[in-house]
């Protein structure tokens, strides 16, 4: 009798523990699956952890509704889903953004991108050779690559041209620097030295512009764009652009250089800066893309018809296409979308994608530089935009849910 009551204590040790591992094993498999946030057409339903028995509670300011299954939503606004396993446990609490239908011309067109800085860009700090040989750097420890200098002794500064010219006129004295750091405005003291030729310089690299191509990813009805799906950052630190303003161009490939194992291939393009070639003004370098306003279409897509947006719950692993304008006409090509994560730490790599047209991979080698931007089209919708590729593989890229940058 013993030996009984020991197993049976034991069998129940055991079903507790297995009971606690599927419930925890549970929990973080739909804390993964559900996202944070979703995007939703006015009309359609919502269904969110539907391979498990979760009870979902929708908040709004007008109404809170139980309900089990699928939401139908009727009502535009922003909604709080409240989602519990079998109507216990707290899973996860999902934002809802009911949505009117919309639709945007998927481009993929080269555009030609040229940005001002907020002020002037300080790229590094250096050292300045002096005429007895020696060396300083004034500005060490006091600026560093990441800045923006606004303002000179109280004088805006705008060009690098106006800083170089400020500098050398000191004659040596100390010059009081306002400087935009981490998007804050601090003050700090400069003072020049001569070089070997006898030119005052602070001793820092600096630009005021940056130019360069990438993809026209969608166009709006009231001719809103976006573009890239990431930040135009600095090549040198890493870190995205405070811009004053910028300008979209039309563009023209030139030459293609193929992507390889280890070597990121490149769209070397031609832009021409002249008023008749000007598209449009950049309004705004984000986090998931460059935006602003078109005045006019780009020619290869002012025919180009209208498709509705795929929100992230409807993507799916599997077949898809990018369209991008290769040898001055926009195609279509095969991918297949290996991965979805619906809640990236990096929402630009929330997509993992196979380039599996070989026109494609042998034009191009798969994805290079200069295609960010090119949509991905999945079921007749624009689901994403193409952002990174694997310098290991160029084949294997990675992409951002499009209304992610809408």
């Amino acid at each position: 009798m013993k030996i009984l009551h020991f197993y049976r204590q034991k069998r129940k040790t055991f079903f507790l523990m297995y009971l606690m591992l599927w419930i925890t094993f549970s929990l973080v498999s739909v804390w993964g699956y559900i996202p944070d946030a979703i995007s939703v057409t006015r009309g359609n339903e919502v269904s969110v952890g539907s391979f498990l028995p979760i009870t979902k509670t929708v908040k709004s300011q007008a109404e809170t509704v139980e309900s089990f299954g699928n939401l139908n939503t009727t009502e535009c606004g922003v909604y709080e889903l409240e989602c519990r396993l079998l109507g216990i446990l707290p899973i996860k609490t999902v934002t809802v953004n009911i949505v009117e239908d919309t639709q945007v011309i998927p481009c993929g067109v080269p555009v030609g991108i040229y940005i001002q800085t907020t002020g002037v860009y300080v790229a590094d700090v250096a050292e300045i050779v002096q005429a007895d040989g020696g060396s300083a750097s004034p500005a060490r420890h006091v600026l560093k690559a990441g800045d923006y200098i606004t303002s000179v002794d109280g004088e805006p500064v705008e060009t690098k041209e106006a800083l170089v010219e400020t500098v050398q006129s000191s004659g040596g004295e100390s010059l009081l620097l306002t400087v935009l750091r981490d998007g804050e405005s601090i003050n700090c003291e400069v003072t020049p030295v001569q070089n070997a030729e006898g030119v005052y310089q602070m001793g820092v690299w600096v630009r005021d512009d940056l130019a360069g191509i990438g993809t026209l990813t969608y166009v709006t009805k009231d001719n809103t764009f976006g573009a890239l799906g990431h930040s135009i950052s600095d090549t040198d630190t890493g870190s995205r652009v405070d811009m004053s303003g910028g300008t979209v161009y039309q563009a023209s490939i030139l030459t293609i250089i193929k992507g390889e194992k280890g070597n990121p291939g490149e769209l070397v393009g031609q832009i021409r800066y002249t008023q008749d070639q000007v598209l449009g003004t950049i309004t705004e370098n984000g986090t998931n893309g460059i935006f602003g306003t078109l005045d006019a279409l780009p020619e290869e897509v002012s025919a180009a018809e209208a498709v509705a947006v795929g929100y992230k719950q409807e993507v799916t692993e599997g077949t898809a296409e990018i369209r991008m304008e290769l040898d001055g006409e926009i195609c279509t090509f095969a991918i297949e979308i290996e991965s979805i994560d619906m809640n990236a730490s990096e929402v630009n790599k929330s997509l993992r994608f196979r380039v599996t047209d070989e026109a494609l991979i042998e034009k191009t080698g798969g994805i290079i530089q200069g295609m960010s931007g090119a949509p991905i089209l999945q079921n007749g919708k624009i689901i994403g935009a193409v952002t990174h590729v694997f310098v290991s593989d160029p084949t294997e890229g990675y992409g951002i849910f499009i209304e992610d940058m809408l």
